[in-house]
């Protein structure tokens, strides 16, 4: 392998071993960027996917990729961030419907909500304890039946004769 030094494009942008690195869309990336980069990807096809769902539509149209990339870059913005709150929107609270003309407007204003209520839902679910149910192992014995009436009706033979 080569021994040459290639600059990372992720966050840390410092020179690592060819050796050490791994390509994404022909860029070089360390270990550690790498993972964040493929992560942060899989999240924007994740969205994309959502936003394909819940408009009902093959793809985002321009409006929608231009207003994913002003949050992300402007407001700050997570792509996981973006889709909990279009399915908080549009599947939790039902505040609207989805309609294509107006893209993913709705985002900022439901941004910080949505985000208050899935940390608050984690922290109940944290909180939550679920106990084990105890199982109480119970010996039965076969009941005893003291019951003289059988032996009353029954009449000897033999002492009849007697």
């Amino acid at each position: 392998m080569s021994n040459r030094l290639v600059k990372c494009y992720g966050t840390c942008e410092q020179k690592h071993y060819q050796s050490e690195m791994q390509k994404i869309s022909g860029k070089n990336y360390c270990p550690q960027c790498y993972l964040v980069r493929a992560k942060e990807q899989q999240d924007r096809e994740d969205l994309t996917n959502l936003i394909k769902e819940l408009y009902n539509i093959p793809y985002p149209t321009g409006y929608m990729l231009k207003q994913i990339k002003q949050f992300t870059e402007e407001r700050g913005y997570k792509y996981q961030g973006i889709a909990a709150t279009l399915r908080y929107v549009f599947e939790i609270k039902r505040a609207a419907r989805p309609e294509q003309r107006f893209g993913l407007s709705i985002v900022p204003h439901y941004y910080d909500e949505a985000r208050e209520y899935y940390a608050n839902l984690t922290k109940k679910r944290n909180e939550t304890v679920i106990e084990k149910p105890q199982i109480k192992v119970l010996k039965m014995q076969a009941p005893v039946y003291q019951n003289n009436y059988r032996e009353k009706k029954l009449i000897n033979m033999e002492e009849l004769l007697k």
